[in-house]
């Protein structure tokens, strides 16, 4: 499915759209200790995480980090579709549970998805549920959790290669220490996981190779709208009452 997909565009494309964002940002993104990221050693660390982002300065939800201003409107299109098809096989392959809780979600709450262009706020050509994408080059991540709503998504590229086949071999593992499970990942692949359960990337199999990782998600902190003080809306309040009957 993954392969398929990426054959409807041209993988070249998608590379330099999330090439030209991550060089955008001159400084790589701090998560903290509990969710340190790693490169090389003696290179700098370059990762990056775009879409909606609950303000640290005040009880809103900004639409995109500063940083993104100067992406040309080409790559907003890009990223955006690369976002969208990976919730097209989030529909296909999730637990329909899942989906109908943020089917659910999205009506009862205008919480912010990823979206194209930052001067538009109106703009129609934009996720269905998901809000963010963090990526890096060469990178590999401690065992850590992560506050999101929904299950995320992972995919990993190989930059300099042209075309992706299903006999590629396995360029790095995304593991969950606390069960036991490490998931072999080839070019291109997707692995649909609960970010709730410690988890963590690998370093790249082969020194001489370069990955390119996607991280696509929802954070928590998005459906809340990032501000706990904003009343109910009639629908919101009937929910709070029928789910208090039921408990």
């Amino acid at each position: 499915m993954s392969l398929d997909i990426i054959g409807e565009f041209d993988l070249e494309k998608i590379l330099s759209s999330l090439t030209a964002c991550e060089n955008l940002r001159k400084t790589a993104l701090s998560r903290g200790d509990a969710s340190r990221i790693f490169t090389d050693y003696g290179k700098r660390v370059s990762y990056a995480c775009v879409g909606p982002q609950p303000s640290r300065n005040s009880k809103t939800v900004r639409s995109h980090p500063p940083f993104m201003q100067a992406l040309p409107e080409c790559h907003w299109q890009s990223l955006v579709w690369l976002m969208k098809r990976a919730e097209y096989s989030f529909r296909i392959l999730g637990n329909h549970r899942v989906i109908s809780h943020l089917v659910h979600a999205k009506k009862l709450v205008p919480f912010k998805t990823f979206k194209s262009g930052i001067r538009d706020d109106h703009s129609k050509f934009n996720a269905q549920f998901f809000s963010g994408i963090g990526f890096g080059t060469n990178v590999f991540l401690r065992c850590h959790t992560d506050a999101d709503f929904t299950m995320s998504i992972l995919q990993v590229f190989l930059k300099g290669k042209r075309k992706y086949s299903l006999d590629d071999d396995v360029i790095v593992y995304f593991c969950f220490p606390t069960i036991g499970v490490a998931v072999p990942l080839c070019p291109g692949d997707y692995i649909l996981f609960n970010a709730r359960i410690p988890h963590c990337l690998s370093s790249r199999c082969k020194y001489v190779d370069d990955i390119l990782t996607t991280s696509t998600y929802l954070k928590t902190a998005i459906v809340g709208m990032n501000n706990n003080d904003l009343p109910l809306t009639k629908e919101q309040d009937r929910m709070v009452e029928h789910l208090k009957s039921t408990k």
